[in-house]
C-alpha cells in the first residue's frame, strides 16, 4: 500500500493532503520528460503510461497512466450490407487494471462525445469539487479531467462527408481519464505527484501506483547525482524533413483556390502543405544495443527555440506488446508533438455574483495574419508595423473572428458573445502573429465538451464558410491532415478547460515493422488579395525554425540512462 504522504488525496468533501516533490535535476518539463518516458517504459515496457505533456500556458501539467483512455481509429464501412448515413469509428476502450483490460466499441462522433459528457458528469458528481475560479479572467489549470488531442481528419468529415478523408492507421483522436499527474509547486521548483481518489476507489492498493512512486525515487535520486556536463550523451540523429509539394506543386493548388473563391464558394481558404521524413535507428554506447529514436527527443531543442506557450506532447502506446522487442519503448506506436502559439479554446468556471452558482465562460484567440521576426530591433519593428497596418491581414482575421463568432453564438446566452480585442500584435521566436479575442458566456445546457466537438475544426485552419471549405481542402491538398489542424489539451470534470490549435505540429506514426514516419505541415489563409509567392513564403516562415532545429539535432542525454540505470 502507497504511504498516505506519497500522494495528494482528493475526496469529495476534503482538501488536498502534502504531497511527495521531486526536483528532477532541476530540468525544465520539455526536457525531462524524454528521460520520464524512456526510464518508465525500460522498468515496465508493458504499463500503459501514455503520457501526455501540455505547456498550458505556463501552467504545465504531465499526465500519466490514465485510468481509462479512448483511442478512436478509422472503421472501414464499405462492406456493410446496411447502408451509413453516419460515419461509424472503431472506439479501443482500455482500463488500468492488473489485465489492461481492452474493449472495443464502434460509434459514430456524437455518439461517442455523448459518452465523454456522460463520463464527465458522473465524475463531476463524484468529486463534488467546489469552483476554484471566481473570475473569468483568471487562466485555469488541470485539477482532474480528460486530456488528449481530436484530430483534424475526424472533425472534418463530421462536419461534411463530401470531404473526402483519406483513411490512416494512426489514430483520429485520443481522450484519457488522467487521475494520475504532476504538477509544479508554487515555486516551481518541485514536481509533486497528484493522485485523484473517491473514498470507494481501491487505487491506493494498487501495485502500479506503489511501483510508479518507487520509479520517480530512483529517477530523481539519479538526475541529482549526475554531473551531466561531463556525462557522455549520444548525438541524437538529425531529422531531415522534405516539401512533398514542389513550388509549382503549391502554385497550381493555389490558382485552384483562386478560381474557388473567385466564383464565390468561399471567401477563405486554408491551404496547407506537408514536409516528411523518417525516424531513424542509431546506435548507443553500448555497441550491442540500439535506441529507436523517437518523437520525443527532439523535444527539448523544438521546445527551447519556440517557448510555445501551447505546445504539448503525448505518446500513444500499440495494443500488444511484444516481449520480443529489444527496446522496451517501442511500444510508442504514434506520436503527437505540438509547438502550438494558438487558443483554440480556454473554459473558465466561474462563480455568479449569487455566490452560490457558477457558469461556463469561454474565451478563444485565433490567429490569422503572419510576419517573419526581422535580423535586427529595427527591421522587427518594421515588419510588426507592417502587420498592424496591413488590410489583406485585418480582412482575413476579421473573417474568422465573425466565423467563431456564428459558431459560439449556437451556444452562448444571447448578448454574451464580446470581441474585446481585434487585430492584436502577438510576438513568438520566429514570426509576428495577428491575433483577435472573442468571449462568452455559455448557455446553462450547454456542456463545455460539446461546444468543443461542435466547434471543431477551427475556423482559422479552414476557412469561410467552413463546411465548403474543408470540401476544397481534401480536394487541393488530397494528403489527411491527420492530427494537424485539430486540437490537443484538457477539460477538467467541472467544465473548466483549455484546447489548443495543433499548428507547428509534428507527426509520427508506425508504417513498417522499422520505420517510423514524421510529417510536419504549415499554410495561411487564401483570399482574393492573396499573393502565391507570398503566401508559399509565409509557409517556410512558419515552420523554417523547426526545420532548422530538426536538421541540426543536439544531443539528448539518454545514453546513462540505458547504461546505468536498467
Amino acid at each position: 500500500m502507497i504511504a498516505p504522504d506519497n500522494i495528494k488525496k482528493v475526496h469529495p468533501t476534503k482538501t488536498p493532503s502534502v504531497q511527495n516533490r521531486w526536483r528532477f535535476g532541476g530540468l525544465p518539463a520539455a526536457e525531462f520528460l524524454p528521460l520520464l518516458q524512456r526510464y518508465l517504459t525500460m522498468q515496465d515496457s508493458r504499463a500503459q503510461w501514455q503520457l501526455v505533456w501540455l505547456n498550458n500556458d505556463g501552467r504545465p501539467v504531465i499526465g500519466l497512466l490514465p485510468k481509462v483512455i479512448w483511442h478512436v481509429y478509422f472503421n472501414d464501412n464499405s462492406h456493410s450490407l446496411i447502408p451509413i448515413t453516419v460515419p461509424i469509428y472503431k472506439i479501443i476502450k482500455t482500463c488500468r487494471d492488473n489485465n489492461n483490460s481492452v474493449t472495443t466499441a464502434y460509434m459514430s462522433y456524437t455518439d461517442w462525445q455523448d459518452a465523454l459528457i456522460s463520463y464527465s458528469k458522473h465524475y463531476e458528481t463524484v468529486y463534488n469539487a467546489p469552483v476554484s475560479i471566481n473570475s473569468e479572467s483568471i487562466k485555469p489549470s488541470y485539477h482532474h479531467g480528460l486530456m488528449g488531442f481530436i484530430g483534424y481528419d475526424i472533425t472534418a468529415f463530421e462536419l461534411s462527408p463530401a470531404a473526402e478523408i483519406q483513411p490512416v492507421t494512426q489514430p483520429f483522436a485520443a481522450m484519457g481519464h488522467y487521475d494520475i499527474y504532476l504538477t509544479p509547486t508554487d515555486n516551481e521548483k518541485y514536481w509533486a505527484l497528484n493522485i485523484e481518489i473517491t473514498d470507494t476507489d481501491d487505487e491506493l492498493d494498487n501495485p502500479k501506483l506503489a511501483a510508479l512512486i518507487s520509479y520517480l525515487d530512483t529517477l530523481d535520486n539519479k538526475l541529482s547525482a549526475i554531473d551531466r556536463a561531463n556525462e557522455p550523451t549520444d548525438s541524437l540523429a538529425p531529422l531531415i524533413l522534405t516539401a512533398k509539394w514542389h513550388k509549382s506543386d503549391y502554385q497550381q493548388a493555389f490558382a485552384q483556390a483562386q478560381c474557388y473563391l473567385q466564383q464565390g464558394d468561399c471567401y477563405q481558404i486554408n491551404l496547407t502543405q506537408a514536409w516528411q521524413g523518417s525516424l531513424v535507428t542509431s546506435n548507443n554506447l553500448n555497441e550491442n544495443a540500439t535506441t529507436i529514436t523517437k518523437l520525443i527527443d527532439y523535444l527539448p531543442d523544438l521546445h527551447r527555440n519556440t517557448q510555445a506557450p501551447f505546445a504539448g506532447y503525448i505518446g500513444i502506446s500499440t495494443l500488444e506488446n511484444d516481449s520480443s522487442k529489444t527496446d522496451s519503448s517501442d511500444n510508442i506506436n504514434f506520436e503527437l508533438l505540438s509547438c502550438s502559439p494558438e487558443l483554440f479554446f480556454t473554459f473558465i468556471k466561474a462563480s455568479n455574483t449569487d455566490g452560490n452558482t457558477a457558469s461556463h465562460h469561454i474565451r478563444t484567440k485565433p490567429i490569422k495574419g503572419t510576419r517573419p521576426r526581422g535580423m535586427n530591433a529595427e527591421q522587427d519593428l518594421t515588419l510588426m508595423q507592417q502587420l498592424t497596418a496591413s488590410d489583406k491581414d485585418r480582412a482575413e482575421n476579421v473573417m474568422i473572428v465573425d466565423l467563431l463568432r456564428n459558431d459560439l453564438g449556437k451556444y452562448a446566452k444571447t448578448g454574451s458573445v464580446k470581441v474585446p480585442e481585434l487585430f492584436a500584435i502577438e510576438s513568438f521566436s520566429n514570426v509576428h502573429h495577428m491575433v483577435s479575442t472573442i468571449t462568452a458566456k455559455l448557455k446553462v445546457d450547454a456542456h463545455p465538451l460539446a461546444v468543443l466537438f461542435g466547434s471543431l475544426p477551427a475556423g482559422s485552419i479552414t476557412g469561410t464558410p467552413k463546411k465548403r471549405a474543408v470540401e476544397i481542402i481534401s480536394e487541393l491538398e488530397a494528403d489527411a491532415r491527420g492530427a494537424y489542424c485539430g486540437t490537443m489539451g484538457y477539460m477538467n470534470f467541472d467544465g473548466s478547460g483549455q484546447w489548443n490549435v495543433l499548428i507547428r505540429t509534428l507527426q509520427a506514426h508506425i508504417s513498417s515493422s522499422t520505420t517510423r514516419e514524421v510529417s510536419l505541415w504549415a499554410g495561411g489563409g487564401i483570399t482574393v488579395a492573396s499573393d502565391c509567392d507570398d503566401e508559399y513564403q509565409e509557409c517556410l516562415d512558419k515552420v523554417g525554425n523547426l526545420l532548422n532545429v530538426l536538421r541540426q539535432a543536439d544531443s539528448i542525454q539518454q545514453t546513462f540512462i540505458e547504461t546505468n540505470w536498467a
